[in-house]
């Protein structure tokens, strides 16, 4: 919207009174984008309202805008969709624009974009130990919810209603089910819990990949979870009694510097801009500043040169994040490589599709490509 008003005004947004500027923002949205109000009685609500809160010139200047939207409208009926090749159409931070506008092609940038703009599609991940997918789909048909079965991770669906709906669902309550994308699934996935083993999972609440840990470990095996924050950490307490699960023990720790019990494996979920899920939550891209990268990239290197401490000789660890940016994924991990002689990236996972996999042999997922949210993870052995 703020894209039309500027292209159609020849005025930035910024130099606008705030008041103007909310004004044209509803009435442009109104004409254009809803069919239900006339277009003559939002402009002239516009007009009216733009000379009671303001003055008259200001009224005339609205009442140009929209009327010469219109004549454009019905003059060059092409010209919305040449505007919308625009990236400021898209609503994105300048910063980000530019960063993956020389990181990506011009199809693949418009894709990501739009992708980040859509509704993100909804999975759940069910316990194939607990319940088979035939009575998960039957389950939820009786609850009037399609699903559909993926070819990525066999014990996930994509379904057709938003997540409030599960909530509500008997077997969401029993803990048969949980809210989880895929691309969290393939975190897991790559670390590959089995039978027996003591995993530490640090920054873990509200806990859905420490879910997914204990159910692959088993009873006689044991999630060590952590996060710094104690509501957070009731969050997935709570969860965890949901499934009935006896091998999660939660505790509120910070995981730059306090002491952890060694682990046979370590799972390294660490807080980051969060580009990869932007369409999942829209506000990371106005509360996110180009500056708080050099602060995340700060912590996410304390997290992992910390936590890789309590890995037992041959252990492996994974370093996760969901974001797109290479300085807190790729960059992260290399450092960490080229300081600790003692420890090796494992690449690939047969576990996993490999259009999952990039070149280095880590797992990289991306909205437009995969249908998933984005990921990053990287999975390092201590020699």
């Amino acid at each position: 919207v703020d894209h039309i008003i500027e292209h159609v005004s020849g005025r930035k947004i910024k130099q606008m009174d705030v008041r103007l500027r909310c004004i044209l923002r509803v009435a442009v949205f109104e004409t254009i984008f809803d069919e239900t109000i006339p277009e003559y009685a939002a402009v002239n609500s516009a007009v009216d309202l733009t000379g009671k809160l303001l003055n008259r010139k200001a009224a005339g200047f609205t009442n140009a805008v929209l009327r010469k939207m219109l004549r454009l409208s019905r003059s060059e009926p092409g010209w919305l969709k040449l505007l919308s090749r625009n990236n400021k159409w898209h609503s994105m931070p300048g910063w980000i624009l530019r960063k993956w506008t020389k990181r990506f092609k011009p199809a693949d940038l418009e894709n990501l974009i739009t992708a980040m703009n859509e509704n993100p599609p909804i999975h759940i991940r069910f316990n194939p130990k607990r319940i088979d997918i035939d009575d998960v789909v039957t389950g939820l048909k009786n609850d009037k919810i399609e699903t559909e079965i993926l070819n990525t991770i066999n014990y996930f669906l994509k379904i057709d209603t938003g997540a409030a709906r599960i909530l509500s669902t008997e077997l969401f309550q029993e803990g048969l089910i949980s809210i989880q994308d895929p691309a969290a699934g393939a975190v897991v996935e790559l670390l590959n819990p089995v039978e027996g083993e003591i995993i530490l999972d640090v920054c873990a609440a509200p806990g859905t990949k420490s879910l997914l840990m204990a159910e692959k470990s088993g009873k006689n095996g044991k999630i060590l979870a952590s996060d710094i924050d104690p509501e957070r950490v009731k969050m997935g307490q709570k969860d965890t009694g949901r499934h009935g699960l006896r091998n999660i023990e939660w505790f509120v720790r910070d995981a730059r510097t306090d002491i952890f019990q060694n682990a046979d494996k370590i799972l390294i979920d660490a807080p980051c801009t969060g580009t990869g899920v932007m369409a999942r939550k829209p506000d990371i891209r106005w509360r996110r500043k180009k500056e708080d990268m050099d602060r995340f990239v700060k912590l996410q290197s304390d997290l992992l040169h910390h936590a890789a401490n309590y890995l037992n000789p041959s252990g492996e660890l994974v370093y996760a994040t969901c974001s797109l940016e290479p300085e807190e994924n790729w960059s992260v991990v290399e450092r960490f490589l080229n300081l600790n002689a003692d420890f090796m990236l494992v690449p690939g996972c047969s576990h996993l599709p490999k259009t999952w996999i990039n070149e280095r042999g880590c797992l990289q997922t991306f909205p437009h490509l995969h249908g998933v949210d984005g990921m990053f993870a990287a999975k390092i052995k201590k020699i």
